[in-house]
């Protein structure tokens, strides 16, 4: 046996012990492989659900595995896999009544139950505050028209306007641009298969050679009608646009824009009384913030500054602010308002005689502890 023939037969013999113990890549991922669902789901996740002691505890092994489903890399997902074994040793444990793991498993329901609870809780703020977020940013009607014009209806003024109307708005705007320019385009194309023909038609007349035309003749019509046919189709869609900006506004919206002013009055009438009783309200720290123009403040003496400022920072009729009113001319609602600062005419004669009958207590109280000596 030769050299060569030796070495080969080695090298077979070491191919043949090393190759078994060679990694195999697989394919697909293991996530998809029968050897890795079927235990885990079969056996690890059926296993777990079985004996598992409470439905809370039943809930969060659901709740663990959905979070995992999603696992791809191979060391994350051992050790996942290792951590489910555990607990499943555990719940054997349990179930076949090892009192040290049930003490251990119903401490850790307790656990489970506390957080449960704490968590329905912050749903239920989070909830909360995204409805008073909703209703504080929720569109109100302003009592005015959005006026019809080629992209919309008539439609009530909504402030915060809601998004949809703007983009709707915002598409049909763009939406005639397109068809303006395609317009263009084929009345451009009409425009060319006329001089086309004109010029089969001069070519005709001055050719000596006989020739096929194209553009002219029975056949030419396929040319115009779809041309034609688009033509009409965009010419459509602009008598839309001018039919939308000829629609009348409807009796239904013009109701509904009468009561959102009614409603308008009558919050800003119960939002003066309010601010009258003394409430500061946000309308009245965006008065007391602003001031007179830049011009007229700085041609403004200290004095003029400090009643502009006191007339600014309440809604009075009475009182000092109702005085500095009256002394800078405004038209106020009730100008007769100050004169209830004394109390009421009616009651001046009763008020008198109450004085009168104080003092002369007072007085006699007064005698009595100085044993007379006050004359």
């Amino acid at each position: 046996m030769s050299a060569l023939s030796k070495s080969l037969a080695f090298r077979q013999k070491i191919a043949s012990l090393v190759s078994p113990l060679r990694r195999v890549r697989a394919r697909v991922p293991f996530w998809k492989l029968g050897a890795h669902r079927i235990p885990t789901l079969w056996g690890l996740y059926r296993g777990l659900l079985r004996h598992a002691p409470s439905e809370v505890i039943r809930c969060r092994v659901r709740e663990l595995f959905r979070q995992n489903q999603h696992l791809t890399g191979t060391e994350a997902t051992r050790a996942k896999l290792r951590q489910g074994h555990q607990w499943r040793d555990a719940f054997q444990a349990a179930y076949e009544g090892d009192a040290r793991m049930q003490a251990v498993l119903s401490r850790y329901d307790r656990l489970l139950k506390t957080r449960r609870d704490r968590l329905r809780l912050e749903n239920m703020l989070r909830e909360e505050l995204a409805w008073q977020k909703r209703l504080k940013n929720r569109p109100m009607l302003t009592g005015s028209f959005l006026r019809a014009t080629l992209s919309n209806r008539p439609l009530p003024r909504l402030k915060p306007q809601p998004l949809a109307i703007t983009m709707m708005i915002k598409r049909r705007r763009a939406a005639r641009e397109r068809r303006a320019l395609k317009l263009m385009a084929v009345n451009e194309w009409i425009d060319d298969l006329r001089r086309e023909r004109e010029f089969e038609d001069g070519l005709k007349k001055h050719a000596t050679a006989s020739f096929d035309p194209v553009y002219t003749g029975p056949d030419g019509k396929d040319w115009d009608g779809p041309l034609y046919s688009v033509r009409a189709d965009l010419h459509r869609g602009f008598d839309l646009d001018t039919e939308r900006s000829q629609t009348p506004i409807s009796t239904a919206l013009k109701e509904a824009i009468m009561q959102a002013r009614r409603d308008k009055i009558a919050n800003k009438i119960r939002e003066r009384a309010r601010e009258a009783r003394g409430e500061i309200l946000p309308c009245t720290i965006r008065r007391k913030a602003k001031g007179p123009p830049a011009h007229v403040l700085a041609a403004m003496t200290e004095t003029q500054r400090l009643r502009d400022k006191v007339v600014r920072s309440s809604a009075s009729e009475v009182g000092y602010v109702g005085k500095m009113k009256r002394q800078l001319g405004w038209n106020l609602k009730n100008p007769e308002a100050w004169k209830s600062e004394g109390g009421w005419e009616q009651a001046k004669e009763r008020l008198d005689r109450d004085v009168q009958r104080i003092a002369a207590e007072n007085l006699r109280r007064r005698k009595r502890a100085s044993g007379g000596a006050i004359s």
